[in-house]
């Protein structure tokens, strides 16, 4: 990585501390050198970039989505290139963190900041849609938040502009990719064709983990958790926490309840009724 951060390419920016890493890439702070603006760049672990077709795909699939999205509730990227022939990405900086960090720090959020942070995340989601992309790992990691606490949805590596035939060959048949904790079985079943209302259960459950700290199904250790998304059906709200407004949780419920398909086509439907919710 130490060559991929040095290379001329990337010299506008003063690459600092690692900020999280997975498996594709890694995630560092930067500071552009001329004018000491903030950001962050992903670069794509050089080793994958050489060995691995299919991931170098997914990165630049993630690249051209991150550039395509002008949004207030979208991590905006500013710049796209490659580095000693790694991919990379430049973000702005969300210094609040993950909203799986909020909530592991310090506990589920009163549904007075769920619901407006959920109806400005809906609101970004219904654009990626509308401009064509369906996000298929929706979940509280890939939600970060600024330093003033505005939520955004981040990383676009699975991305599918469902739309283009261009793209539609890039996951093969049978393979199914994200976290089975914020899928629906719908989308485990069929990860490849993927809609929009995949995203929308997906973000009902993340706003679900937000205001209970647990994720809508039980994982069994042990256990094949795509078996358990395919097998059992969410828990109620009610049952992870008491004090949630009952008309905010039986929105939820619903929009999470995926035992007859998807309830939710659109995140502008669930946004409706979730406007209602605490009135």
């Amino acid at each position: 990585m130490e060559t991929v951060r040095s290379a001329p390419e990337l010299r506008a920016w003063s690459i600092g501390e690692e900020l999280g890493r997975g498996g594709m890439g890694v995630v560092y702070a930067a500071t552009r050198r001329d004018d000491g603006t903030p950001g962050v760049i992903k670069l794509m672990r050089p080793d994958l970039a050489e060995a691995d077709g299919r991931a170098v795909a997914y990165f630049r699939r993630e690249m051209l989505a991150s550039m395509a999205l002008r949004h207030p509730h979208i991590v905006h990227a500013t710049e796209v290139g490659e580095a000693a022939g790694a991919p990379f990405i430049v973000m702005e900086l969300c210094e609040g963190g993950s909203l799986a960090d909020l909530v592991a720090r310090d506990g589920p959020l009163p549904a007075e900041r769920a619901l407006p942070m959920f109806e400005g995340l809906l609101d970004g989601l219904a654009y990626a849609h509308g401009a064509g992309f369906v996000h298929r790992d929706i979940k509280p990691g890939n939600i970060l938040l600024t330093a003033a606490g505005a939520a955004k949805i981040a990383d676009f590596g699975l991305a599918k502009a469902f739309e283009s035939a261009g793209w539609s060959g890039m996951t093969r048949t049978g393979a199914t990719l994200g976290t089975p904790a914020y899928m629906p079985r719908e989308q485990v079943l069929d990860f490849k064709y993927a809609r929009p209302g995949v995203d929308v259960w997906a973000m009902a459950a993340t706003l679900y983990y937000a205001l209970t700290g647990s994720a809508p199904r039980d994982f069994t250790p042990g256990r094949d958790p795509w078996l358990t998304v395919t097998t059992t059906l969410p828990l109620p709200v009610a049952s992870r926490r008491e004090d949630v407004p009952p008309a905010l949780a039986r929105v939820v419920d619903r929009a999470v309840d995926d035992g007859d398909g998807l309830p939710y086509a659109s995140a502008a439907e669930l946004r409706a009724d979730l406007a209602g919710a605490l009135t």
